[in-house]
This record gives C-alpha cells, structure tokens and sequence, in this order.
C-alpha cells in the first residue's frame, strides 16, 4: 500500500493526501511487524520518494540491507540517493552490483545507462541502452530513449529518433510519451505545421518533458506559447495562450512543492513578457530544489532559469548561466543547445558557438 502511494506521489500526483497514505501504511506495517526487513525497506523507499530525506532514508535502508543483503531492490534505492546526492561514481558501482545480482533486471540497466548520460559518458550509455534492448525486444521505447538520450544529445542529429520512432508498431501511434518524442523532433526541425498537428493530437492532454521534465505534467497547449514566441508573434494578448498559462498556474498552487512545475511556470511567463515574474519564480524553484540536495533535477531547473533569461532581454544573465551548465552532470548538451528553438534568443551572440564548441562531440 505504501509503495502504491508512494509511486503515484513521485510520478504523476505530488499530493500530500498521497503521503500521509503512504505514511499512514508505512505507520500499520510497523505495527505489525517491526523487525521484517521488507517493512524497513518501504519505509526507507517512501523517506526518499515522499520526503526526500536521505538521511533517515539510509538509516532504514542499512536495517533493510542486514536481513536482505542480496536484495536488488534495496541495492538500487541506494544507487538512486547516491547520484541525487552526486555521487556518480558510486552509483554507478551500485547499479552494477545490481546488475551482477540479477543480470536480466531492466531498471537496472535503464538507470545505469541514464547514470552514463548523466555523466556525458556516452559511449557506455550506449552500451548499456543495447543491452536492455536486447534483454527486451518487445518494448521498442528504449530504442527511442537510447536515440534521444545518447544520439540526439550528443549529436544533435534527431533522425535516430525518428527511424525508432518509425520501427514502432501501429498499435503504439497515439501512445503519449511516442508524441511527445515525435514533438521534440518537430521542434527540433523547425517543422511547425507538424508541432501544430502534434499538438493537435495531443490537446487537452498534459507532457512532462515541456522544459524541464517535471513530476507534474504541465498542459501540452503551452507548447503554442513557445510556438507563437519563436514565430515572431505577441503570445502576450492573446486570450488563449493566457488561459493556458492559469492552468499550468493552478497546477502550480494545487503543488507548491513540485519545483520543476514552478521551474516551467518561470519559463512560461518568460515567453508571455511577465519579466519579473518568470525571473522570481525560476530563483525560488532552484531554492526548493538546489543542486546540493538533488544532482540530478537540480541542473535542469537553473536551465530554466537561463531560459528565462534569455526570453527577457537578460542575455548575459543567461550566459553566466548557461556556462558552467556545460561540465556539470545532467547540465546542458550539445543537442539541445544546438537545435531547440527555445535557446532563439541567444543564438546569433559569439558566446552561443563558444558555448556549442565547448559542448560538441570529440569522437
């Protein structure tokens, strides 16, 4: 029950209700059984999930570790905290020690090979995203995470998406997260009646990789307001695009803990000229979630507030920035600095090929 709670709080529904039922379970489980090691390695799952409280999450986990020591499971929950806490390298020993345990795990692999990107390892992501290909030859998105995730990021090339995107089945055409790649490819290409089209299919719906990918999917229809914006157009007066804008605001006030939602806020109203709103908002998500408590989601929001940056006239701000967002892991990649629309602004200042030479493939 605790990990049911748990894992809707972290993927699609941030609500303390959520929490205290996880709480609330974890509390009944204890009860009932006190030293079971299963019991302990919950608690320490929903102290990470729930709280992000790593601290009192390692104590449960060392408790869970002694009667399960073999245990996949908590190895993994370990390697998770150690590279949000930026212990890269041990996470990845971690994630193997994983694999060695049970070879044909895929989250295993999955996060070893995310873990190597993280890292702007690359040649061993790719390694790793062939082999939780060939362990599942029936789920195809890891072809498209590998193309996007290793090949796109390093290359900027999107035609490797789009040639796993084509391998799919039919049955998987209308699948949202297919969408959602497809969209970044449009973008990416600069093919708006196919944003426009993709947009279309998916109206109503939400995304979670707008800008930064948040735990919170924001409205998809925020996708015209970067359209509008990067075809020249005042988004500011119209009515539509401003009504958007209120729902994302709303998820944000239902989830005022979510700061990556904040953190796409802040972007949103970058593009719509509310200036100081969009800068104070993107200040206040890197307070709620800082680099030093969180190495991965941590880089991705000061990439917001960089674009924020460069959306209100604050170029140089959004260079000093943008600059050590290069050497930083899960900071900016070659690919999407080189061919997203939403780094526009900036793309004709010297500092911009600086910053693509720095960041461009060496093999």
């Amino acid at each position: 029950m605790a990990y049911a709670h748990d894992f809707a709080y972290r993927s699609r529904d941030p609500n303390p209700e959520q929490r205290a039922s996880a709480d609330a379970a974890i509390k009944n489980a204890l009860s009932l059984q006190p030293d079971l090691p299963e019991v302990h390695l919950a608690y320490a799952r929903h102290l990470y999930w729930g709280y992000r409280d790593y601290k009192r999450a390692r104590v449960q986990l060392a408790i869970a570790r002694r009667g399960l020591p073999n245990n996949v499971e908590a190895i993994l929950l370990g390697a998770l905290m150690d590279r949000r806490q930026g212990n890269f390298e041990k996470a990845i020993r971690e994630f193997k020690e994983a694999m060695t345990r049970d070879p044909a795990n895929q989250q295993s692999i999955v996060e070893l090979a995310i873990t190597f990107f993280t890292t702007r390892q690359f040649a061993a992501a790719e390694q790793a995203f062939n082999r939780a290909i060939d362990l599942a030859p029936d789920q195809p998105m890891f072809k498209i995470l590998k193309a996007y995730w290793v090949t796109f990021m390093k290359t900027g090339s999107t035609t490797a998406i789009g040639s796993a995107i084509t391998t799919l089945p039919a049955s998987m055409a209308d699948d949202l997260d297919v969408l959602s790649y497809q969209l970044i490819c449009a973008l990416n290409d600069r093919d708006w009646q196919l944003v426009k089209k993709l947009i279309e299919k998916m109206k109503g719906g939400d995304d979670d990789g707008f800008f930064s990918f948040a735990s919170v999917p924001v409205p998809v229809d925020c996708y015209y307001i970067l359209l509008a914006r990067v075809q020249g157009e005042q988004s500011d007066t119209n009515a539509s695009l401003a009504e958007t804008r209120d729902k994302l605001n709303q998820k944000v006030r239902i989830f005022p803990e979510d700061a990556k939602l904040l953190s796409n806020l802040a972007v949103v109203d970058a593009l719509l000229g509310k200036k100081q709103d969009a800068i104070g908002e993107a200040k206040l998500a890197i307070e709620k979630r800082p680099t030093s408590e969180d190495a991965l989601s941590g880089p991705r929001i000061i990439i917001n507030l960089a674009l924020v940056y460069a959306w209100t006239n604050e170029s140089d701000l959004a260079f000093e920035t943008l600059g050590p967002l290069t050497r930083i892991p899960n900071g900016i990649y070659y690919g999407e600095l080189k061919l997203n629309p939403r780094w526009d602004p900036l793309r004709n200042d010297p500092r911009f090929d600086k910053l693509l030479a720095e960041l461009a493939p060496r093999d």
